[in-house]
Parts: structure tokens; C-alpha cells; sequence
């Protein structure tokens, strides 16, 4: 697996519908609605108690992605068009360097970001154009488990990965 760069990773940028959803969206009279994979909700809890910022910024604004968000305590930017304008605004309030960052994307709209993060990485079912862009492309699909496996590879990377083990004594 490619190493993302030099240090730990800070800022961990997720889009939303196709990375941790499995891109299906519901629309009825009383709202939207879209699948998670709880695990990867209980993972970015962990990242963000170990030191990394996991932040969803999805190109669509949503009850359901802001209230599963809101949910897990993580930071969410909702409608948004231009991901690089959000993540500038959050690197700049963290004093975070690009370099220090990982993006996890599946289609077009994430490929900017990708290409300015150290660690661009994609979901394995994301569209050719944005895995020739990943450094990392995951086993799992969107909404399937990709982004507990993002977690995992940044907490290792980061060397804090034992402590989600030793949580659960699982070592």
C-alpha cells in the first residue's frame, strides 16, 4: 500500500453518496433517505477521538447525511459545489498542510480534492477516472464497509490503531 506522505494524517475529507452510502437515494414526501454502514460511522468516531478530523463535504444537500453526521458528532458540509473552498476553510482553521490530509472519493465531482490531498483514496467501485487518480483504492465498495477501511488504514499508518484494539481488548 502506497505510504500517503511523511507524518500523520490530520484531516481525513469523505465525500458522502458513494463513499459511505451505497449511492442510492430515496426521495418521498417526507424527505430523503440513504443507507450507511454502521461500522463505518463507529470508525470515523474512533478517527476522531485518535487525533484525526473526519469531515463529509457531499455535493448534496441532505436531511438524512446531515442528521447521520450530526449523529456521530462529525463535521459535515451539505450542498456544497466546491469541495477545495470547504477543505481551505478547514485547513486553515486546523493550521493542517494539504499533505497531511486524505480524501475519500468515488466519482468526478471528488477528483479535485483527490488531486490536492497527500493521500487520495477511492472507493473500489468509483468510476476509472477517479481510481487513475487514487493512490489507495479500497476493497470494499461505497456504503459497504469503505470507510471503515480508510479508518483502519490511517489509524495504522498513524501508529494508533492498537489503541481501537485495546478499547475492546481485542489485541
Amino acid at each position: 500500500m502506497p505510504d500517503p506522505a511523511a507524518g500523520a494524517v490530520r484531516v481525513l475529507f469523505l465525500d458522502v453518496d458513494g463513499t459511505l452510502t451505497d449511492g442510492v437515494i430515496v426521495e418521498s414526501a417526507a424527505g430523503d433517505a440513504r443507507h450507511f454502514w454502521v461500522r463505518d460511522g463507529l470508525a470515523l468516531q474512533w478517527a476522531r477521538d485518535l487525533g484525526v478530523l473526519p469531515v463529509a463535504i457531499s455535493g448534496r444537500a441532505s436531511r438524512a447525511v446531515e442528521g447521520r453526521m450530526r449523529d456521530l458528532g462529525i463535521e459535515c458540509y451539505a450542498g456544497e459545489k466546491d469541495k477545495i473552498a470547504v477543505a481551505e476553510r478547514v485547513l486553515a482553521r486546523e493550521g493542517a498542510r494539504w499533505e497531511q490530509c486524505a480524501m475519500l472519493g468515488d466519482d468526478l465531482p471528488d477528483v479535485p480534492l483527490m488531486k490536492r490531498v497527500g493521500w487520495p483514496i477511492a472507493v473500489a467501485d468509483a468510476q476509472p477516472e477517479v481510481l487513475a487518480v487514487a493512490r489507495t483504492v479500497t476493497a470494499r465498495p461505497g456504503g459497504r464497509g469503505a470507510g471503515r477501511e480508510v479508518v483502519e488504514l490511517i489509524l495504522r499508518h498513524n501508529g494508533t490503531w492498537d489503541q481501537v484494539l485495546r478499547r475492546y481488548e481485542a489485541l
